[in-house]
């Protein structure tokens, strides 16, 4: 990855481009936490490209994702049971992202590039077989177009007509949605639904589709029971159907940052400093989970936030309220309570990042 970043920035030094470069270390955050190198290698990309986005007036992103990633997506959303939007493949465009090679296969878009001498290079983990895209790519789809010569066709078909049919679907679904807020109510008969619409309203309701086997149950359940889908959001049975049951709205803060070059010579729980190496995605506010923990600073082992609350005197009242501070998955401590210990201010460095919060 040394090479490739090093490749970029000199093409583009070469032809005027402005370049920013980010390093982040993955390695240890999966070890730590788990999950997909690639999939959190992704989030991490366009995370960083909507920050830059953001920065520059009517600025939008474009991707180089070409016809044969569409296809390939399409397959690994089909062995992960993804619903019509997974399957009908990426957009050419949205608000935020262009896409202008979607249509174009890689193997043209290598010849323009070899007869047009521009210069490219290979990612060096494409050729690793164990993740699941690079064993569609390199195995089982070249020998599926090999024996089936007409599939690559038929299936950019089958895009194509999924793509419309989401369309369709994505704006039944957000009418869908509208009346569920507004009446604050799933009718019965509208859980009779196709599945598929259906998963499109709860996206809409900001629900994941996960919970849907469990929300169609609840219908089954006796008045009273419920699903608890968000820190903000419990689906419950009654009488009338399924009522969205909206909990009580964290209470509002504010954070502002500042990098800082001093320590000061003592802290509290809402003045923050940061090691600016740990702040690798967008901070924001958010509810918390009733299971989450950290281990704070200070401690030698992890402590539910409710508990951290309670140890720090918040009303019990506020406590489910209280919001944390996340650097995208991680939470980076509770505002006024305390800081996690892996994301803790460095003393020997020399640059800090502080964060202070206000409740508004």
């Amino acid at each position: 990855s040394n090479e490739d970043a090093r490749f970029v920035k000199e093409y583009c030094a070469a032809h005027g481009i402005p370049c920013r470069i980010k390093k982040v270390n993955l390695k240890k955050q999966l070890e730590k936490e788990g999950g997909n190198l690639q999939q959190e290698a992704r989030n991490l990309r366009y995370a960083l490209l909507r920050e830059y986005v953001n920065k520059l007036p009517n600025a939008i992103a474009v991707t180089a994702h070409h016809e044969d990633d569409q296809l390939e997506t399409f397959w690994l959303h089909l062995v992960r049971d993804s619903g019509l939007s997974g399957l009908s493949g990426m957009l050419e465009a949205t608000p935020e992202i262009l896409r202008p090679f979607l249509g174009i296969s890689r193997k043209t878009i290598e010849r323009y590039a070899l007869k047009h001498q521009i210069p490219f290079r290979e990612d060096r983990s494409n050729a690793e077989i164990k993740y699941l895209r690079n064993f569609f790519r390199l195995e089982a789809l070249p020998y599926l177009y090999q024996t089936h010569p007409s599939l690559k066709k038929n299936l950019l078909f089958l895009l194509s007509v999924l793509k419309k049919s989401y369309a369709h679907t994505k704006l039944e679904a957000q009418r869908l949605a509208q009346n569920w807020k507004k009446r604050q109510l799933i009718q019965l008969e509208e859980t009779e639904l196709d599945p598929t619409l259906l998963v499109e309203a709860l996206k809409e309701i900001q629900v994941e589709p996960r919970f849907l086997k469990s929300i169609l149950e609840l219908t089954h359940s006796e008045h009273g029971k419920q699903v608890q889908v968000s820190g903000t959001l419990a689906i419950v049975r009654t009488s009338m159907g399924l009522q969205l049951n909206y909990l009580e709205q964290a209470i509002p803060m504010r954070l502002t940052t500042q990098t800082v070059h001093t320590l000061p010579s003592a802290f509290d729980n809402w003045n923050w400093y940061l090691n600016p190496e740990q702040v690798e995605q967008e901070l924001r506010l958010t509810p918390f989970e009733a299971h989450e923990q950290i281990q704070a600073n200070g401690l030698k082992r992890e402590k539910s936030i409710n508990a951290l609350l309670k140890s720090a005197g918040i009303p019990e009242f506020e406590r489910k309220k209280w919001p944390v501070l996340r650097c995208g998955d991680n939470i980076v401590g509770v505002p006024g309570v305390a800081i996690a210990h892996s994301f803790r201010a460095d003393t020997n460095g020399n640059s800090f990042l502080k964060v202070t919060f206000e409740r508004c």
